[in-house]
C-alpha cells in the first residue's frame, strides 16, 4: 500500500471508531504525539487513551479528509474532525456542544507499511471555544 492508502485506511478505521484496528496499523514500537496536548508515547497507551476517550465523549466523532500528500516515508494529511460532546473529555466539561476543527497529521511509515510515528497538530484554543471552555485554569 502507498502512504496515501495507509493514511486513508487509518482515517476509515477512525470513522468506524475501531481503536484496536487503528492501533494494529502501527509497528510494534510505534508512537503517537499530540502536540497541543503535549501527549506522546507508545501507541498502545496514547492511542486508546486518546482515541477511546474522544469516541466515548463524542459518540458521533467523525473525520473528513481534505487532502493527503506523500513525501518519502511520510504522508501529510489535512483533515477536519468533528463531533458533539456528551461527556467530559481532556478537562473540558460537556455542554452538549459540537465542534469541527481542522487537524494536520504527519504519518511516518516504515518499509513494511506500518505506521512508525504519528504526529498531530490542531488549534486547541479553537477546539476549547467551540466546546464552550473559556477558562484555561479549570
Amino acid at each position: 500500500m502507498s502512504q496515501t492508502e495507509i493514511a486513508q485506511t487509518f482515517f476509515d478505521k477512525y470513522n468506524a471508531q475501531d481503536v484496536p484496528a487503528m492501533v494494529a496499523m502501527f509497528e510494534q514500537e510505534g508512537t503517537v504525539e499530540y502536540v497541543p496536548f503535549d501527549l506522546k508515547g507508545p501507541v498502545e497507551e496514547v492511542g486508546p487513551g486518546s482515541w477511546g476517550v474522544l469516541i466515548a465523549s463524542f459518540p458521533d466523532l467523525s473525520n473528513s479528509v481534505r487532502s493527503i500528500r506523500e513525501g518519502g516515508q511520510f504522508a501529510f494529511v489535512d483533515v477536519d474532525i468533528s463531533g458533539t460532546q456528551e461527556q467530559e473529555a481532556f478537562g473540558v466539561p460537556s455542554l452538549g456542544r459540537s465542534y469541527k476543527v481542522r487537524h494536520f497529521f504527519i504519518f511516518e511509515i516504515n518499509p513494511e507499511g506500518k505506521i512508525r510515528h504519528l504526529t498531530c497538530f490542531w488549534d486547541n484554543a479553537q477546539w476549547y471555544r467551540q466546546l464552550g471552555k473559556t477558562d484555561l485554569d479549570d
